[in-house]
């Protein structure tokens, strides 16, 4: 069974729709691999699938919409091109639906060492380019419910005496209470700490001094509604921080789809950093995506620089990344070409 994990992110600058579609275990592809529906800007739906055959393989774009454009990279995990196209002019009308067609010729032997393979498609309608595209996978309005669903029924097979406890995260002198139930529940470190025979235990207290309080509330209350709070790009990157730490995989995650919607020129280098040190393939691909479409702003800036000093193996693979093909626009022409 082949496992696909997708999401997309908006850029404004130039107006493009970013999907990137992450296809673990490549090489097990029997025949067909479904992706996520995306919605065009009239709210027509736009499908996308891969074919394999013994030789090559087709990806396919299923939509009502007939003009179409997206340009196909295929990426290996360190960053390494393996196959870029440009799908133009549908192929035929299967039905109510287009079908666009790219047939892609790959070293199958490269791409069976690498096992996971990135996909990136940078999509947009020619007619209607002015307009916003308005998804963003793997998230929801309503996750949420889903995170509060299982809270209680993680909750309801915890012991009846954690339900009374109470746990004093502490932050120099400034102190957050928390249900000891909610908080085991959500984080498997916190669990150890207050079960094993540390201080912790025998204090119902654990002292954190890494980042500040603000950041603790802000933790506190995601595990009661499953919600991240509004707060500015540098909480939040504490906040993703803190819930690596701890292993709290919801609040990652929630964390994870607000920082790349948050990117501008001026912060994305802080989160290609936070990528690398935690090895978060979404966010490092992500921040490597907004980077190479803003290249000639973000080198300008005091966090590039930041980059070039302390990990400058990656802020040269962000250009590495972008190395394909150039002309007279630039090294990153191949994947914004002129419309």
């Amino acid at each position: 069974m082949v496992n696909g994990y997708y999401h997309s992110t908006y850029f404004t600058e130039p107006t493009h729709f970013l999907y990137t579609w992450e296809v673990q275990d490549f090489k097990k592809i029997d025949k067909f691999l479904n992706g996520a529906s995306l919605f065009l800007p009239n709210g027509e739906k736009c499908l996308i699938s891969l074919r394999r055959l013994p030789l090559h393989v087709f990806l396919i774009l299923k939509s009502p919409c007939n003009t179409l454009k997206c340009n196909i990279t295929f990426l290996t995990c360190s960053g390494l091109a393996v196959f870029q196209g440009r799908i133009c002019k549908f192929s035929c009308k299967d039905g109510e639906e287009f079908m666009y067609k790219l047939r892609i010729q790959l070293n199958l032997e490269d791409i069976e060492q690498k096992d996971t393979l990135f996909i990136v498609c940078d999509i947009w309608n020619w007619e209607a380019i002015q307009k916003r595209f308005c998804i963003r996978q793997g998230s929801s309005e309503t996750a949420f419910l889903n995170y509060l669903k299982n809270l209680a029924a993680d909750i309801k097979n915890t012991p009846d005496d954690l339900w009374k406890e109470k746990v004093y995260l502490c932050v120099g002198d400034d102190i957050v209470v928390v249900n000891k139930a909610v908080l085991c529940s959500r984080s498997p470190v916190f669990a150890r700490m207050l079960e094993s025979d540390m201080r912790e235990k025998k204090e119902n207290s654990i002292k954190i001094d890494d980042v500040n309080i603000e950041v603790i509330r802000g933790l506190v209350s995601f595990l009661y509604s499953g919600i991240v709070p509004v707060m500015d790009i540098d909480s939040l990157l504490n906040l993703y921080y803190i819930g690596s730490k701890y292993d709290i995989t919801e609040l990652s995650h929630e964390c994870r789809h607000l920082l790349v919607s948050k990117f501008n020129t001026e912060n994305v280098c802080k989160t290609l950093k936070l990528s690398l040190i935690y090895n978060d393939d979404y966010l490092k691909l992500s921040a490597m995506l907004f980077m190479g479409s803003n290249l000639r702003l973000v080198v300008t800036t005091e966090g590039w620089k930041d980059l070039m000093i302390n990990f400058p193996k990656a802020a040269l693979n962000v250009i590495d990344f972008y190395s394909g093909p150039s002309d007279s626009r630039g090294p990153v022409a191949w994947i914004y070409p002129a419309h």
